[in-house]
């Protein structure tokens, strides 16, 4: 064989095996619509809040899709399952799990006020130290529950609490799911 003929068959041979398979394409897709029915969702209940209402488009990459994408923001739907795509959302919990050096900036940014809490893309999904940034929900009752039901989420490790979150909830709700509400004060934090 030539060197053309030996590199149209490599050609062919990589074009064969780069294609994905049915079940594959049919999975991504799959994730996309969810990933676009969520984003829609997550949005839409966002902006009714007047904490998150004077954010730009572009906060919608940092504050929705990179920890929607990271598995990030669990939605919360009425009863046990969710059997019907186009029921309302009862709440949402927006989370971190971060390393060492990713809390560290979480607790500088609280202490200075920050919100909401700004992370990188990788961040979100870095370590073991969990986070609570945000829980949305439309009455304080919802808001107990998603929490309480978030434990179902973060099943291990410590669980932070950004004080807006504490400032949503009864402190019985925190302390009954071992909860640990960050306070602003720079003593506190570290």
């Amino acid at each position: 064989m030539s060197d053309i003929e030996n590199k149209n068959e490599a050609s062919l041979n990589a074009e064969n095996q780069e294609k994905p398979s049915p079940e594959v394409l049919a999975a991504v897709e799959e994730m996309r619509t969810k990933i676009r029915e969520s984003f829609g969702k997550i949005a839409m209940t966002m902006m009714m809040l007047p904490r998150y209402r004077h954010q730009t488009i572009a906060d919608l990459q940092h504050l929705v899709l990179d920890p929607l994408v990271q598995n990030r923001i669990a939605l919360a739907y009425p009863g046990e399952k969710k059997e019907d795509e186009l029921q309302d959302l009862v709440g949402m919990a927006i989370w971190a799990s971060v390393s060492e050096e990713v809390d560290a900036k979480i607790r500088d940014q609280i202490k200075g006020g920050t919100y909401p809490v700004r992370l990188k893309s990788e961040d979100w999904n870095s370590g073991e130290i969990n986070w609570l940034f945000d829980v949305i929900a439309p009455n304080k009752d919802a808001t107990a529950k998603v929490i309480r039901n978030f434990k179902q989420v973060v099943k291990e490790g410590d669980l932070k609490i950004h004080p807006l979150v504490a400032k949503l909830v009864e402190p019985s709700v925190l302390e009954g799911m071992g909860a640990m509400p960050t306070k602003r004060k720079e003593k506190e934090l570290h």
